[in-house]
């Protein structure tokens, strides 16, 4: 992961810039100087009122991220409708291994399961051979995949608050979940306001995974 360790001072500078009448050069200075209370004040002005259908502000654009994700093919099909995102996908492979989700193993089914999916690992590589892009045509929705992905932090609202939600898939929850974990750990001062359901990642992959 990549990001910006001066984001969260850019975005607070450039809502006072578009409030008040200071330059940006003297409001990214006001903020770097500015007490945490006084940063805190700040955000909970910006951000703490959101509700859920507010638009978050355009500032919260001068904060950016890369990630580097790994996820399986059923929540990369949900993932890549984000357009609002730069994404770099590599090709779709069984080389990254694959999801098993717990309800497959509690109906019973995880060795047949787990033997499909070997089986169209092993087709994948004979296709692989002839041509990478005709072997993608095998491989089951349930292997993962890797992307590069590039947001700013108003994407990053509107896509974890969206994929996260209680009625998301749970593949996509626990990238949603992820990414917000990881957000939270380098800006907890903006990424506070972020208003999901009480799960984390880890919770997802316990209750809707088998074998990770």
């Amino acid at each position: 992961m990549a990001y910006d360790a001066n984001g969260e001072d850019k975005v607070l500078a450039a809502a006072l810039y578009r409030f008040g009448e200071m330059t940006y050069q003297a409001a990214l200075e006001r903020v770097k100087s500015a007490t945490e209370a006084e940063r805190a004040g700040l955000a909970e002005a910006l951000l703490g009122k959101l509700g859920r259908y507010d638009v978050p502000l355009r500032e919260l654009e001068y904060c950016a991220y890369t990630f580097d994700l790994v996820m399986d093919q059923g929540a990369y099909a949900e993932f890549k409708r984000h357009r609002m995102m730069t994404q770099t996908p590599q090709l779709l492979t069984t080389r990254l291994g694959y999801a098993t989700p717990r309800l497959i193993a509690e109906a019973g089914f995880e060795v047949q399961y787990r033997s499909a999916m070997e089986a169209a690992a092993e087709m994948f590589e004979k296709l692989y051979e002839f041509d990478p892009h005709v072997a993608q045509y095998i491989v089951p929705n349930g292997y993962n995949r890797r992307v590069l992905a590039q947001f700013n932090l108003r994407e990053a609202y509107h896509f974890c608050q969206l994929r996260a939600a209680a009625n998301a898939h749970y593949s996509i929850r626990r990238v949603a979940q992820r990414i917000y974990a990881e957000l939270a750990r380098i800006h907890p001062l903006l990424t506070k306001y972020l208003r999901l359901p009480d799960e984390t990642w880890k919770s997802v992959e316990e209750n809707h995974f088998s074998g990770v």
